[in-house]
């Protein structure tokens, strides 16, 4: 099984550390394998053309922009990963 590169982009570096930390323990909890990082520099979410786009998470380059990164969102999240990487 490959590992996920996961980035979560949001420029609330508290909210972006909490969901990196929560991901972690929730992809863990369904055996997937995933390296987890936050950007929280305005310059690098500019650059990538995401301003006033975020909160977002590229999974493997592919970018998924939410609502929030709440407790909620994150596990239906993890759980989609779940379903769509075994498959």
């Amino acid at each position: 099984m490959e590992t996920l590169q996961i980035i979560i982009l949001d420029p609330n570096t508290n909210n972006a550390q909490h969901a990196a930390t929560r991901l972690r323990t929730l992809l863990k909890k369904k055996d997937l394998s995933a390296f987890v990082q936050e950007v929280t520099c305005y310059l690098e979410i500019s650059r990538q053309g995401l301003n006033g786009k975020t909160p977002v998470i590229a999974v493997n380059g592919k970018n998924f922009q939410c609502k929030n990164l709440s407790f909620e969102l994150l596990e239906q999240f993890a759980q989609w990963l779940a379903s769509n990487i075994n498959d």
